[in-house]
């Protein structure tokens, strides 16, 4: 199973996207990373949601699993997002895609799409560090799958 990390805005070199590419070069699933160019600023932010929505959507087809992640989803033990993967790829889904928004987060439209909406807990994290987040979550769960002790150490 392909696993894309689908994110709103371009970052730029900073620890947040060094720390992301070092969690996904250690892990032995097929990852990769796909920038969502932001819309234009002078929209009111519901057309920005609209815009990068469509984007999103453009990378959904059949045997796609799609997670979004905002601040409003449901919040998943390690072990548990660890679960999440593993049954997609019981369930022989060809390829995930997990989705950050930018500044404005996820259109409404978007988010009812998704097979699960994901929260890393109550507050709002800034995209870049959800970046890296999402990227070391996935590694997490590729340790707890394989019985590595990376996630004992808690």
């Amino acid at each position: 199973m392909k696993i894309l990390i689908a994110a709103v805005g371009k970052a730029k070199v900073c620890p947040e996207a060094e720390l992301m590419a070092d969690y996904l070069k250690k892990n032995r699933w097929d990852i990769t990373f796909k920038e969502i160019a932001d819309a234009p600023a002078a929209l009111p932010s519901e057309q920005r949601r609209e815009r990068e929505a469509e984007k999103f959507v453009a990378l959904l087809d059949t045997g796609t699993r799609f997670v979004a992640l905002d601040s409003m989803g449901e919040q998943l033990s390690s072990p548990q997002f660890a679960k999440l993967i593993t049954r997609a790829h019981g369930d022989s889904v060809k390829r995930m895609v997990f989705a950050i928004g930018g500044q404005d987060g996820l259109d409404p439209a978007l988010l009812k799409r998704a097979h699960k909406v994901i929260a890393f807990g109550a507050a709002t994290w800034p995209h870049k560090l959800v970046r890296a987040m999402l990227a070391e979550q996935l590694y997490r769960a590729y340790t707890i799958t394989i019985g590595h002790p990376y996630h004992e150490g808690h």
